[in-house]
């Protein structure tokens, strides 16, 4: 026969394991690339539609943002519409005829 202290400790040591299988399974779970994938797809989708909400109701400030970023991106491009054109090269004068007396 079994003492009841040591039945005890065997039935408290099969519930532990039990419970760590468990936690180390939903570890496994939350920390799989799908899961993650899955959570990240869902706040990104969460946050478009907040973004899409938000322009519908000041499309002015978007328009403007938008405007502002594009020529942030563009900067190069547009200083060069505003510069001033180099001088085109002086013309060379022609070479002289050489007299055939």
């Amino acid at each position: 026969m079994i003492p009841p202290t040591l039945a005890a400790a065997r039935a408290d040591a099969l519930i532990k394991r039990a419970r760590l299988q468990a936690s180390v399974a939903e570890a496994k779970h939350r920390l799989s690339p799908s899961t993650i994938a899955s959570g990240v797809a869902d706040d990104l989708r969460d946050k478009a539609e907040d973004g899409v909400a938000i322009v519908m109701e000041r499309p002015g400030v978007a328009a403007g943002i938008a405007t502002g970023v594009v020529a942030l991106l563009a900067r190069k491009r547009i200083a060069r519409l505003f510069r001033k054109a180099p001088p085109p090269p002086p013309i060379a004068p022609p070479p002289p005829v050489p007299n055939k007396e």
